[in-house]
C-alpha cells in the first residue's frame, strides 16, 4: 500500500513532467516549421525581386531563415511603372548589423543625360582598367568590376555603360547612354579573397540587366551575350589589339613572358600589359615589364588628374640628380621602380592621353627591405629609350587603339621616373 501511495503521489508529477515535454517539442518543431517557411518566403521574394533579375541560385546561401527580407524597389520600367529617375532602381537585404544590412544584392539601371555622361566618366577614368570586365564586350559598350570591404564581409560590383542610338524613354531629357550598376554580397573575408567567379557572376548580372532594358526599350542595342567564355586575365600571347606587344622586336628581357589586355575596341579606353613569369635575376637592367594605357575624351581628363593628385604626372618631378660619372642612385623596396612615358594626340574620340610604363630589372629585396642601386648613365638612357621605342611601336600599329581610334599629332609630354629618391 506504501508503494502504491507512492506512485500516486509521483503521478502527478509524472503527468506534469509528460506535459512539459510534449510542449517543449511542439515549440520546437513549430520553431523549425516557421524558420522553414520563413526562408521559403525569402527565396520566393529572391526570385520575384528586381524584375527577376538577380542571380536566385548563387545568393541562396546568404538568404536567411530568420528574418525576412527587405525589399526596396521602384523606377519607371517596373510594372506598375512608378515615378523615378531610374529605370529601375532595385535593392534586396538581409539581416540588420550595426552600420548596414548583413547581406545585400543591388541593381541599377539609368538613362543618362549628357552632364551625367560626362560627369561619371569623369569619376571612373584612370581608377581601373576598362578591360577588367570578365566577359567579351562588343562595340559601344564599356564595362568594368570591383571588389569592396563591407563592415562585415566584402561585395563584389560590376558597371556597364551602353550606347541606344533609338534612345531610352524615362528621362525628360534626350539619352542614348544606359548606365547598369550591380553589387552582390560574396564570401570572401576581404576585397582582395574575392574570387573571379564573384567578378564573373557580377558582369553577367549586369549584362542580363542591360539586356532586360535594351529589349524592352528598343533603343536600338544589339543584345550582349551572357554566355560567353570568360576573357582571360592572362595568356602567353597577347589579344590582337595588343599583338603589337613584342618583347623580343623590343629588344626587352630574353624569358618567357605572360600578356594581358583588351579582347574588344573601346574607343574610351585601351589596355595592354606584358612581363617575364620567372623570377628576375636578369643582368643589364633589361626590361622585365611594359604597361599601355590611352584614355580619351573625359576619361584622358580622369585618369590624367588621378594621376596628377599622387604625382605621377609629368612635369611634377624633377630627374633624379646625376652623379659626375652619369650614374643615378635609386631606392628600391618591394615596390618596382617604373619609368613613365607620356604623350598625347587628337584622335576620333577627341584629345587621348597615353602612358606607356616600362618595368627594369632591378634587385628590390624583399618585403619592407630598401636597398641603394647605382644605375649607370648608359643605362639609365637605354631605358629612357625602351620607353620611347614600345610608345612608337605603340602608335604606328594599325591594329593598336591609337591605330583603331585614328590618332595624329602626338605629343610627348615627359617622363615620370615612378621610384623613391
Amino acid at each position: 500500500m506504501r508503494w502504491i501511495r507512492g506512485r500516486r503521489a509521483w503521478f502527478p508529477y509524472a503527468l506534469t513532467g509528460g506535459a512539459l515535454a510534449l510542449a517543449v517539442a511542439g515549440t520546437l518543431v513549430w520553431f523549425s516549421a516557421d524558420r522553414a517557411q520563413q526562408r521559403a518566403d525569402n527565396l520566393r521574394q529572391l526570385d520575384r525581386a528586381c524584375a527577376g533579375l538577380l542571380p536566385g541560385e548563387p545568393l541562396r546561401g546568404f538568404v536567411p531563415a530568420d528574418r525576412a527580407g527587405v525589399l526596396e524597389e521602384y523606377g519607371t520600367m517596373l510594372d506598375p511603372g512608378q515615378e523615378s529617375r531610374a529605370l529601375l532602381n532595385c535593392t534586396l537585404s538581409w539581416g540588420s548589423g550595426r552600420w548596414e544590412p548583413t547581406h545585400r544584392a543591388r541593381v541599377r539601371a539609368e538613362a543618362q543625360i549628357a552632364a551625367q555622361v560626362e560627369d561619371a566618366e569623369a569619376a571612373e577614368a584612370g581608377f581601373r582598367h576598362i578591360s577588367d570586365f570578365p566577359l567579351p564586350l562588343p562595340p559601344g559598350v564599356t564595362g568594368s568590376t570591383e571588389a569592396d570591404d563591407r563592415v562585415v564581409g566584402s561585395e563584389v560590383s560590376a558597371s556597364l555603360w551602353v550606347e541606344c542610338p533609338g534612345g531610352l524613354r524615362g528621362r525628360k531629357a534626350p539619352s542614348r547612354t544606359l548606365q547598369v550598376a550591380v553589387e552582390l554580397p560574396s564570401k570572401a573575408a576581404g576585397d582582395h579573397d574575392v574570387p573571379a567567379a564573384d567578378h564573373l557572376l557580377a558582369a553577367r548580372t549586369a549584362v542580363a540587366t542591360a539586356n532586360w532594358v535594351t529589349e524592352r526599350q528598343k533603343c536600338g542595342g544589339k543584345p550582349i551575350r551572357t554566355d560567353a567564355s570568360p576573357r582571360p586575365a592572362a595568356g602567353p600571347a597577347p589579344t590582337k589589339l595588343c599583338a603589337w606587344l613584342d618583347p623580343e622586336g623590343l629588344e626587352f628581357a630574353r624569358d618567357t613572358w605572360e600578356f594581358s589586355g583588351d579582347g574588344a575596341y573601346n574607343r574610351r579606353a585601351g589596355f595592354c600589359s606584358g612581363r617575364i613569369t620567372g623570377y628576375g635575376g636578369l643582368a643589364g637592367l633589361p626590361v622585365v615589364g611594359v604597361t599601355a594605357e590611352s584614355w580619351s575624351g573625359e576619361f584622358a581628363r580622369g585618369a590624367y588628374e588621378r594621376h596628377t593628385d599622387v604625382g605621377t604626372a609629368p612635369g611634377q618631378r624633377a630627374p633624379s640628380p646625376a652623379r659626375r660619372d652619369g650614374s643615378v642612385v635609386i631606392r628600391t623596396s618591394a615596390f618596382s621602380p617604373k619609368l613613365a612615358l607620356w604623350a598625347k594626340s587628337e584622335c576620333d574620340g577627341g584629345t587621348a592621353h597615353h602612358r606607356i610604363a616600362v618595368t627594369p630589372e632591378f634587385d628590390t629585396g624583399s618585403g619592407d627591405e630598401e636597398k641603394k642601386v647605382v644605375v649607370e648613365g648608359t643605362d639609365r638612357k637605354r631605358l629612357s629609350a625602351d620607353a620611347r621605342a614600345t610608345l612608337d611601336r605603340y602608335l604606328a600599329a594599325a591594329d593598336g587603339w591609337p591605330g583603331r581610334t585614328n590618332c595624329r599629332a602626338t605629343t610627348i609630354l615627359g617622363e615620370v621616373e615612378e621610384w623613391p629618391r
